[in-house]
């Protein structure tokens, strides 16, 4: 599988050069792609910008070399009046560079220029269709396939619909209307909340329960660190995503649509799951998790989707059953 290269940054201030007005922090958010250009010729970079709050960012940049080797230059970024200014160093060598308009331009080095523009990166499991045989949890209006707790009055919860037939997590959070106790193929797409003044479990916290009550955690995890197992993709508390390399390196910036694909494959003896389920799991196709044992012991139960006080929203949720070995 390809995977997405990722930079993550780190936040302070800075003052500088002058735009129109300061934009908004969730539009200078994101992932950047460009390079350093020199005398020795362009060295091919990528970046993360992260949003800490009141205008300050945190900036990782990577060096993309020939055999896998980088070279990485941490930047911290403050709003200043209606200008976005970074600096930092790539070992003893001072980077300054300024916001505007989707770009971020500056030096890096004596004589060296840095560009980089903003894109926009899509998993490419995006809007995966449900194969034949698969029952739909959450996609369009009809949600009688999940149930969540009523109202303390005893009336029913209203679904708070939102785009691509979602919906946001309910107050106690969802659960699947039917239970599951084999093998099967799971399918989510869900979106995180821009929360730039929270840190860590407090920035779009939601969690995606398996049957056999094994969590895969849900977390604004773009340039955030947790504990182990803390992190989006992570089953939490006890493993965190393969290749996990100080942040989530699938992660993709909040309110942008991200997916998990499961494969979760269970034991079967006289017709009941048995023994540690296990699981591959790719997060916006990259795969986080390689066969992977679960903690807990396989049983027939739910799917569910936590609610931890985020507005964290899901669509396309599908399960299809596997052939159980």
């Amino acid at each position: 599988m390809h995977r997405l290269a990722w930079f993550v940054v780190a936040c302070v201030g800075v003052a500088g050069v002058a735009v129109a007005a300061a934009p908004q922090e969730e539009t200078v958010q994101g992932i950047y792609e460009g390079g350093c250009k020199g005398a020795a010729g362009v060295h091919k970079f990528e970046a993360r910008v992260v949003a800490c709050g009141k205008g300050t960012y945190k900036v990782f940049v990577r060096e993309l070399k020939d055999g896998g080797s980088e070279a990485k230059a941490e930047l911290d970024g403050k709003t200043d009046g209606n200008a976005i200014t970074f600096r930092g160093k790539n070992g003893n060598v001072e980077w300054a560079a300024a916001y505007a308009g989707g770009a971020i331009q500056g030096t890096c080095g004596k004589g060296c220029t840095l560009a980089l523009k903003r894109v926009v990166r899509q998993s490419p499991a995006l809007g995966a269709k449900p194969p034949a045989g698969a029952v739909v949890l959450v996609g369009g209006k009809d949600f009688s396939q999940v149930t969540c707790p009523k109202n303390k009055d005893g009336s029913d919860q209203e679904w708070k619909v939102v785009e691509g037939g979602g919906i946001q997590v309910p107050k106690g959070g969802m659960s699947s209307a039917g239970e599951v106790g084999g093998s099967f193929k799971l399918h989510v797409e869900f979106r995180t909340p821009f929360m730039p003044n929270e840190r860590d479990q407090g920035r779009g916290n939601s969690g995606v329960y398996l049957p056999n009550g094994d969590e895969i955690q849900v977390l604004d995890s773009f340039g955030m660190t947790s504990y182990t197992g803390g992190c989006c993709g992570g089953l939490y508390r006890y493993k965190d995503p393969d290749a996990f390399d100080k942040f989530t390196l699938a992660s993709l910036p909040p309110l942008q649509w991200q997916t998990y694909d499961v494969e979760y494959r269970v034991e079967m003896k006289d017709g009941k799951a048995t023994g540690k389920p296990r699981v591959t799991v790719l997060h916006n196709g990259i795969k986080i998790h390689d066969n992977a044992p679960l903690e807990k012991d396989a049983r027939k139960g739910r799917f569910q989707f936590q609610d931890h006080g985020n507005a964290v929203h899901y669509r396309n949720i599908w399960v299809v059953p596997l052939g159980d070995k």
